[in-house]
Formats: structure tokens, sequence, C-alpha cells
């Protein structure tokens, strides 16, 4: 591949005065082509690329008989756009300059009779930002080569993943259900003797049949956490209307019954407005985050809990807030991923599977969840779901 600078003067003797400034200027590096005519240029052009040679700069004078520099110019910037265009020009040519820089995308102009210095220089630098131009194109193709390898990969990377999220959570389901059946057997046989040989029993037998027993309900409430789940994922949404005022109502009178005698102020800002949803899932919802919130102001003398329902841009925002021992946000990133915990079992029970039920259900119904938390001072979690239109 050859790299050439073409000239273009209809005056020959001038043409050849250019091309001897440009040899011992550049010092041979480039093939210097010249044409008298924009004809001539045009068809030198043609063959060069043809060839694959590159033009690098182009330098013509503008007053030419038949095509004059800044049309000739103008044309070449669309056949080789890549070239640095330079015209030369006497005093009166502004126009053409203009004209030019307009149609050309012009690089610089010399005005006639040229400094020798001030040429090589121009026309040095010119070389050098095409070289600049062609590297930055060449390493932009290398980029956007390998973001679509990137973006084949991410999509198929994500395909695999979406598929063994799929297979994940249909074992889970699977296992979850067919635990259950050995688990029953486990505490009714422990029951059985419980009960009908009480009196033939040890205290250390007694106490590890209760343990077996307090085991299984715990297993049992996993397992039911686990197939909550893996429904959440799977169902597809049965829509109604939902009166979410009276779904949080009545989940808390049932959460409250099991709470004794707890001081608990339980408020509801306003009335909550009515969702369209799924009626079962959004009670799973509203269930988790309040058992939650009852949960972790246990060791609250007076336990606070708010709910409060905002609407922003067509999206209803529903938010619970508790006065609880609340957690360091650094680790708020982990709290929707399954199994996730912040406090341990013996501070707080628990299988670490509500929180991602919740973000399962709210994402099936459009919507986002959020969590914001101070420790000793309390957490809100708050959902939204689009309002009916």
């Amino acid at each position: 591949m050859k790299e050439k600078i073409l000239c273009v003067d209809d005056e020959e003797m001038v043409l050849e005065a250019l091309k001897m400034e440009l040899m011992r200027g550049l010092t041979g590096k480039y093939i210097i082509e010249t044409a008298l005519s924009g004809e001539e240029a045009l068809q030198i052009a043609e063959e060069s690329e043809k060839n694959g040679d590159r033009i690098l700069v182009v330098l013509s004078d503008q007053q030419m008989p038949g095509m004059t520099g800044e049309v000739l110019l103008s044309i070449l910037n669309i056949k080789i756009p890549r070239a640095l265009k330079i015209l030369l020009t006497g005093y009166s040519d502004l126009e053409a300059v203009q004209y030019a820089i307009n149609n050309a995308e012009l690089y610089h102009y010399i005005q006639k009779p040229w400094d020798r210095e001030n040429l090589i220089l121009t026309v040095g630098q010119a070389i050098e930002k095409y070289h600049t131009r062609l590297e930055l194109e060449e390493k932009t193709i290398q980029i956007i080569r390998m973001n679509k390898g990137l973006e084949n990969t991410v999509q198929k990377r994500t395909a695999q993943l979406q598929d063994a999220i799929k297979e994940l959570e249909a074992f889970t389901y699977t296992v979850s259900h067919d635990l259950k059946s050995p688990l029953r057997a486990i505490d009714y046989y422990a029951k059985f003797i419980l009960e009908d040989y009480q009196h033939e029993l040890n205290g250390h037998v007694t106490d590890t049949l209760i343990k077996i027993r307090n085991v299984c309900s715990s297993m049992f409430s996993l397992i039911e956490k686990l197939l909550q789940y893996a429904v959440a994922a799977e169902a597809q949404l049965e829509l109604s209307t939902v009166d979410m005022d009276k779904l949080f109502r009545a989940a808390y009178q049932e959460i409250a019954a099991a709470e004794g005698g707890r001081d608990i102020i339980f408020n509801i800002e306003g009335t909550l407005p009515k969702v369209q949803g799924d009626a079962v899932l959004l009670k799973q919802v509203v269930s988790n985050l309040l058992c939650n919130a009852v949960k972790f102001t246990r060791s609250r003398e007076k336990a606070l809990i708010k709910v409060a329902c905002s609407n922003k841009t067509g999206r209803y925002k529903f938010s619970v807030t508790d006065n609880g021992v609340g957690f360091d946000m650094a680790y708020a990133s982990k709290l929707f991923g399954i199994f996730q915990r912040m406090h341990t079992q013996k501070s707080f029970e628990g299988s670490g599977v509500g929180l991602a039920t919740v973000k399962k259900i709210i994402e099936k119904h459009h919507g986002n969840v959020d969590i914001e938390s101070k420790e000793n001072q309390g957490t809100t979690v708050s959902f939204t779901i689009p309002a009916i239109s």
C-alpha cells in the first residue's frame, strides 16, 4: 500500500515547484502525484483507490479553468473523505475558502506565493492528522467488534443464567414439596411417642422428642417459604382490583393476634388506594413486610409500625416503616437474595426467603422494591405498583 500526496494546479511550472518543495521537505517518504486539472485529479484519486493506495493530503490551486479548486475538493471529500484538503489561494479568494470549508471539510488554506516553511509544516501536520484519524477509526472498529462480541457473550450468559434460575426454581419447588411427607412422618411419630408413652419416658428422651418436633416445625416453616418463593417465581398473575387498605389491616390483625400483649402502635396514614394486581401474591408481600416489622421491633418497649402510600408519576409507592433494630446499609444489597439474613437465628427467627419472595412478586407487577435503614433506629421497606389508569 502506497501513501500519496496529490498536488493540483493548471500551471505546470508551479506544479513542478510544489512537487520539489514537498519532496525535499518530507524527505521522500511519500509519493507525490500531480494533476494539471480537476478532471485529471479525480482520475488519479479513482485509480489510487482501485490499487489500494492512500491519498493522505490533497493540495489544490483555486483558480483553474473548468473545475475550480473548491469544487474539486468538495467532490474529493465524497470520494476520498479521509484525505486532508488544502486550498492554495490568492488574497481575493476568501469566498472560495468559505465554500471549501462548508462543503469539502477544508483542513487549511495557504496563500500564494507560499512560504516554504509554512507549506512543509502545514502538510506535515495534515499527514499526522490523517494517521491519527486512521488509527482512531481502526481502534473504534476494534472496540465495536469487541463490544459486539461482549454483547453476544452477555446475551448468551444471560440466557444460560435464566435457564439455570428456572431449573433452580423448579428444583426448589420439587424438593420442598417432596420434603414435606417425610417431615410429617417424623413429626407425627415424635408426637405419637410423647402423647402415648409420656409416663414411660425419662426427661432426657422427652426433651429430645420436643426438640425434634421444634426442628420439624422450623423445617415446615422454611419449606413453606421456599414453596412461596418458587410459586412467586413461576406464577402467572391473576389480576383483579385489590383493596390495599383492607389487605394491610387484615394482615396486621392476623400477625398481631400471635404477639400476645405486646405494645404495638400500628398506623396507616390516610386510606390506602386500590390497585390492579394478584390478590394472593400481594397478600404474601404485605404479610412478609408486616411480619418483619413486628419481629424486628420485639426489643422495643413500644413498637411503632407505620404504613403509607404516595402517588408519583402514575405509580403507587407503599412503605412500611418500623422503629426496630435496623441494620447497616452497607449490606443492603444482599437482603433481596434468597437465604440472606442480617441477624442470627438466635436473635431473630427467619428463613432469609421473605424479602426475596417480595422482590419476585413486585417485579412481576412491574414494580420495584427498596429499603432504607439505620442501626438501632428502624427500617423502611417500600415497593411500587403502577396506578390504576
